[in-house]
C-alpha cells in the first residue's frame, strides 16, 4: 500500500471530506427512510410508494460521493497477498499499473455516462413510479468517477515527483 500523505495533496483530502460528509448525510437519511418504511409497512400497513426508487437514487449518491474520499484516504479494499514477495519496487510498479489502468477505464466510463446524462436530460428520462429525473444521478456518476480519475492522475504525478526532483 502507498502512503497517502505522499500521493495526495492536502487540499484534495479536504475537498473530498466535504463530499464524504454529504455521503454520510445521505446514508443517515437512507437509514431513517428504511426504518420509517418498515414501521409504516408493518405497523400501519401503509408502505411508502416508490420507496425503492428513492433508495436506489440515494445509493448512487452515497457511493459516488464517497469514492473520491476513499481514494484520497487509500481506503479501498486490497489483498496484500504478494506484497512481501514483490518488494518495494514491485509494489510501486503495481500501484502505478493499477492507477494507469483505472484512469483509462474511468475515462471510458465517464465518457459513456456523459452521453447517458445528456440523453436522459434531452428525453426527460424518469423513474417508473415517482417520476424522479434520472439525469442528475447520471451526472453524479460522471462527477464521482471523474473526480476519482482526477485523483488517480494527481496521485500518479505525486508518485513521480521524487524521480523528477532527483535530477
Amino acid at each position: 500500500m502507498t502512503d497517502k500523505t505522499q500521493t495526495c495533496p492536502a487540499w484534495f483530502g479536504q475537498v473530498n471530506m466535504w463530499f464524504a460528509t454529504l455521503s454520510a448525510i445521505v446514508l443517515a437519511f437512507m437509514m431513517v427512510f428504511i426504518f420509517a418504511g418498515a414501521v409504516l409497512r408493518y405497523a400501519f400497513n401503509a408502505p411508502i410508494a416508490g420507496g425503492n426508487e428513492i433508495l436506489e437514487m440515494a445509493s448512487v449518491a452515497i457511493v459516488m460521493l464517497a469514492v473520491p474520499y476513499c481514494t484520497t484516504q487509500d481506503a479501498h479494499v486490497r489483498i496484500d497477498l504478494l506484497d512481501n514477495a514483490l518488494g518495494r519496487v514491485g509494489r510501486l510498479m503495481t500501484e502505478i499499473i493499477y492507477r494507469v489502468i483505472a484512469v483509462v477505464v474511468l475515462w471510458f466510463l465517464v465518457k459513456s455516462y456523459v452521453a447517458r446524462t445528456l440523453d436522459a436530460r434531452e428525453y426527460e428520462d424518469v423513474t417508473n413510479m415517482l417520476d424522479i429525473p434520472l439525469w442528475p444521478f447520471y451526472g453524479l456518476i460522471v462527477f464521482g468517477m471523474g473526480l476519482y480519475g482526477i485523483i488517480l492522475v494527481v496521485q500518479l504525478v505525486m508518485m513521480a515527483r521524487p524521480f523528477w526532483s532527483a535530477r
